[in-house]
């Protein structure tokens, strides 16, 4: 970015969180769709290309899980950075939630991101509540991105004011 504002021609970073997998996926995809340019970056997938070595994460994090989490998103911002720089908007997909956001978007930072947070029960107690929270409900991921569209700067979260 520059100092006069976001470049014109960048494209945005958007980030689609919630634990349902499948929902979080389906909802990126319809999401991204319905841009005029824009690309996927899926960190499911990305976590797939470890081959060995691979520390499932769960529960508390060790030093270890935690590493390759950031090194998973670290990978996804790089992927997503490169569509951005050819004009095209990033729409990321992973489980990130609760103090993990702010670990995301750190790493994203001085990058503005659009965060949109699939409500779920399981993220209301612990989960900062920026950006975006849509509720998936029964509707169909054609309608959810259609309504986040809609709403995209709701979604505005500025990381350099995070700190």
């Amino acid at each position: 970015m520059s100092e006069t504002g976001p470049d014109p021609a960048r494209g945005r970073l958007l980030l689609v969180t919630g634990p349902d997998a499948t929902a979080r996926t389906s909802v990126a995809s319809a999401l991204a769709q319905s841009l005029e340019r824009s690309a996927v970056v899926d960190g499911a997938q990305i976590d797939g290309m470890l081959v060995a070595g691979r520390v499932p994460v769960g529960g508390t994090l060790t030093g270890e899980q935690l590493g390759q989490l950031l090194l998973r998103w670290s990978v996804a911002l790089a992927a997503a950075e490169t569509f951005q720089l050819e004009g095209f908007d990033a729409v990321v997909t992973d489980d990130v939630q609760g103090d993990r956001i702010e670990d995301f978007l750190d790493l994203a930072a001085p990058e503005a991101v659009h965060l949109v947070v699939l409500r779920h029960p399981a993220l209301e107690a612990d989960t900062p509540h920026w950006g975006l929270w849509v509720e998936p409900g029964d509707r169909h991921p054609e309608q959810i991105g259609a309504d986040i569209l809609s709403r995209l700067d709701e979604a505005r979260v500025v990381t350099a004011d995070l700190g």
